[in-house]
């Protein structure tokens, strides 16, 4: 009898020790899902922020006016264009990529 009772006493201090290591464990679980929830919602924040910055610099109007001012750039128009005529005798080849 004396032998069961110690078999059963060990059962349950194995048991109770295994319930705090769980228990342990299922905080630890719940507290690394919590700071990866946090991280992305902080990441989701900085794709939308980044993604109105974006749609913000690709306004044409603003492309245009960096081009005519820092680039220098002007529109194309007929009296510009330049057409240059290759004799016909002579073979034009176009190389292929």
């Amino acid at each position: 009898m004396t032998r069961v009772r110690v078999l059963l006493l060990a059962l349950a201090v194995g048991s109770a020790l295994l319930v705090v290591r769980v228990q342990y464990e299922a905080r630890r679980t719940f507290a690394a899902l919590d700071s990866a929830q946090q991280r992305a919602q902080q990441l989701q924040l900085d794709h939308d922020r980044l993604q109105v910055e974006v749609r913000a610099l690709s306004v044409p109007e603003r492309i245009e006016r960096l081009a005519r001012g820092s680039l220098g750039m002007v529109a194309v128009t007929a009296a510009r264009t330049d057409f240059v005529h290759a004799p016909r005798d002579v073979a034009v080849s176009v190389p292929t990529r």
